[in-house]
Order: C-alpha cells, then sequence, then structure tokens
C-alpha cells in the first residue's frame, strides 16, 4: 500500500484506476483472497482524503475521476 500511495502521489502521468488496479492485482498474488476488497478499501479512502486535501496532482486528460 506504501508504493500505491507513493505512485498517487509522485507519478502525476499514470491514472488513478491504473495504480489502484495494479496493487490490487498483486494484493492477489501476495495475500489471502479478502485482502483485495480490504486494500481496495483502504486505498479508496487515502484516494478520497488525498482529493480534499488537493494533494493528487494528476496531469493529463481523464487521469483523475470526480
Amino acid at each position: 500500500m506504501k508504493m500505491a500511495i507513493c505512485e498517487l502521489l509522485n507519478f502525476p502521468s499514470i491514472p488513478v484506476k491504473v495504480t489502484i488496479n495494479e496493487y490490487l492485482e498483486l494484493s492477489k498474488d501476495y495475500s489471502t483472497p479478502k485482502s483485495n476488497s480490504f486494500i481496495n478499501g483502504i486505498l479508496d479512502k487515502i484516494l478520497g482524503d488525498l482529493k480534499k486535501t488537493n494533494t493528487i496532482k494528476k496531469i493529463g486528460r481523464g487521469l483523475i475521476e470526480d
């Protein structure tokens, strides 16, 4: 999850959905079957907080959704 947060914050050209999907796929390989839902919920909450504080800066068309 730390890597996903780093990617959200420091790689402005990678779309949010791509980042979250990458780390959900990793969780399927390296964690339990229920971890996928847990990690998705945590990353979604963190993304919401980053949007509220305008901390996340994505450039390019369609890189951040409301």
